[in-house]
C-alpha cells in the first residue's frame, strides 16, 4: 500500500518594515545578503506582493486570518484581534500540525511589551515565546507560558533565532508551522557590528527620493542595512539547521515583511501609504520537493492570499471566513487562472484615507471621497515619479481601474458603496 506523503513543515519568517526592493534578488546593489541571495537561487521571488494595508497591526491581522483588516475589525495598529476569528495556526492543528510563534505579536491591544495568556489569544498557536509590542532589540524581554517575564541579553534576533532552531530540532518529528516574527528591521535603526558594513556615502539612492534629504537618507539607510545583514546572519543559521536535521527538502521556508518602509522615497518615511515602498512587501519561498529554484514570479499577489495558499501546501481545510486566493496550484503547478488585479488601503477613518488597485502594470489610488488622486503606470515610471491623475489622454484606463477598484470593495465588504459614499 502506498504511504501517505509527509506533510510539508512551514517556516514562516516575518522581518517587520522590510521594503520590496531591499533584495539581492530584486537587484539592489548595496545589500550584504548572501543566505537571503542563496534562498531565492533555491526557491522563487514573487515580485509583485502587497499588503491589504501597509502598517503593522492590521496586515499581521490579514496573514493570520486571510480577511482584509476592515472583515475583522482591525483598521488601525494596537487593536485586540477579536477572539473566535478563525486562523491559520488553529488550521495547521485541526490537520496534525505543531505550532509555534517566537517574537513580535502585535494582535493584542496597546500593552507593551504586554504578556498573552494561553488559551485563545494566542490564536492557536501551542509554543509561545513572545511579546505584544515593543522594538527592544538588546537585552529584551519575552513569554513563554508564565506572566513571569523571560529576560535575555544581547540582540533581540539572535536569541528568537535560537529559539527557532530549537523548536525545529525538538519537533522534528512531525510537521510543524513555526512563525518566526523578528523586529528589525523597523526603527530604531540600531544595528549591532554589521553597521561597520555600509558606509553611508556609497548607497545608490533611487531617483524618487529628494536631492535635500540625500544626506539624511545615507545616514539612516545605513542603519537599516545594517539590520537586514544582521536578520539575513540568522536566516542562515535557521538554513543550516534545517539542512542538518535532514527537513530542507520537506519544508517551505516563508521569508516576507507586514509592509515596507519609505526611507527618503517621496520624501517621506516609514510607511502607511500606496506608494510601491511602504504598501508592496519582499516575498521568497523555498520548497525544494514541490517548487523549481532560482526564478521570479510575478503575479498579482496580497498577503491575503498566504493563508489559503499555505493552509492548500500543508494539505490544511481553508476556513470558509477566508477571503484571499488559494494560489497554490499556480505557485507549484502553475495550473488556475492568474490574478488579474491586487486591492489594498490605508489610513482608514482618517483624513487621507485611501484605497488602491493595481491591475496589470496600472495603479489607481483614490481618497475617503473615491476621488482619484494618483495613476501611475509601474512598467514606465517604477519610481511613480509621473501622476497621471489628471491627464485626459488617461481616462478610459483610469475608469477600467476604478471599476475593478469597485468591484473589489464589493466582493471583500468594504464599507464604501460604489458611489463612494460610506455605509452608515
Amino acid at each position: 500500500m502506498a504511504q501517505t506523503p509527509r506533510r510539508p513543515n512551514v517556516l514562516f519568517v516575518l522581518a517587520d518594515q522590510w521594503r520590496p526592493r531591499t533584495l539581492p534578488c530584486a537587484g539592489d546593489p548595496d545589500l550584504y545578503a548572501p543566505n537571503l541571495d542563496t534562498l531565492a537561487k533555491q526557491g522563487v521571488h514573487f515580485r509583485r506582493v502587497y499588503a491589504t494595508n501597509p502598517v503593522c497591526s492590521p496586515s499581521r491581522a490579514t496573514m493570520l486570518t486571510g480577511q482584509w483588516p476592515h472583515a475583522v475589525k482591525m483598521p488601525r495598529n494596537d487593536l485586540q484581534l477579536p477572539l473566535g476569528t478563525p486562523c491559520i495556526a488553529e488550521s495547521m492543528k485541526q490537520a496534525g500540525y505543531r505550532t509555534g510563534y517566537i517574537g513580535k505579536w502585535h494582535l493584542d491591544g496597546e500593552e507593551r511589551p504586554g504578556f498573552v495568556p494561553p488559551g485563545p489569544r494566542r490564536r492557536g498557536f501551542d509554543y509561545w515565546a513572545a511579546f505584544n509590542r515593543g522594538h527592544f532589540y538588546y537585552d529584551s524581554t519575552y513569554w513563554n507560558d508564565s506572566p513571569e517575564p523571560v529576560r535575555r541579553e544581547g540582540f533581540e534576533p539572535d536569541y528568537q533565532t535560537d529559539l527557532a532552531i530549537d523548536f525545529i530540532r525538538r519537533n522534528k518529528a512531525v510537521p510543524f508551522y513555526l512563525y518566526l516574527s523578528w523586529g528589525p528591521p523597523h526603527t530604531p535603526r540600531t544595528p549591532p557590528k554589521h553597521a561597520r558594513l555600509y558606509d553611508p556615502r556609497q548607497f545608490h539612492l533611487a531617483p524618487n527620493v529628494p536631492a535635500d534629504q540625500h544626506e539624511e537618507v545615507r545616514r539612516k539607510m545605513a542603519g537599516y542595512y545594517g539590520l537586514c545583514s544582521a536578520l539575513d546572519e540568522n536566516l542562515g543559521r535557521l538554513m543550516r539547521a534545517l539542512d542538518q536535521e535532514g527537513l530542507a527538502g520537506d519544508t517551505v521556508l516563508v521569508f516576507s515583511s507586514d509592509h515596507g518602509d519609505m526611507l527618503g522615497a517621496q520624501g517621506l518615511d516609514f510607511k502607511g501609504v500606496p506608494y510601491e515602498e511602504s504598501a508592496r512587501i519582499p516575498l521568497v519561498i523555498r520548497y525544494p520537493r514541490r517548487l523549481a529554484g532560482g526564478g521570479s514570479n510575478d503575479v498579482l499577489m496580497s498577503n491575503a492570499d498566504y493563508v489559503p495558499t499555505l493552509l492548500s501546501m500543508a494539505g490544511a481545510e481553508i476556513p470558509e471566513t477566508v477571503q484571499g486566493r488559494n494560489l497554490a496550484p499556480r505557485i507549484l503547478e502553475g495550473k488556475g487562472d492568474e490574478p488579474d488585479s491586487v486591492y489594498a488601503y490605508g489610513k482608514l477613518g482618517q483624513p487621507d484615507e485611501w484605497r488602491m488597485v493595481v491591475r496589470g502594470l496600472d495603479k489607481l489610488v483614490v481618497n475617503a471621497k473615491n476621488e482619484i488622486t494618483h495613476h501611475f503606470n509601474l512598467g514606465q515610471d517604477p519610481w511613480e515619479q509621473l501622476n497621471r491623475a489628471d491627464e485626459p489622454g488617461y481616462k478610459r484606463v483610469r475608469d477600467e481601474l476604478r471599476a475593478h477598484l469597485r468591484n473589489w470593495m464589493r466582493k471583500t465588504g468594504d464599507r464604501m458603496d460604489p458611489s463612494g459614499l460610506k455605509i452608515r
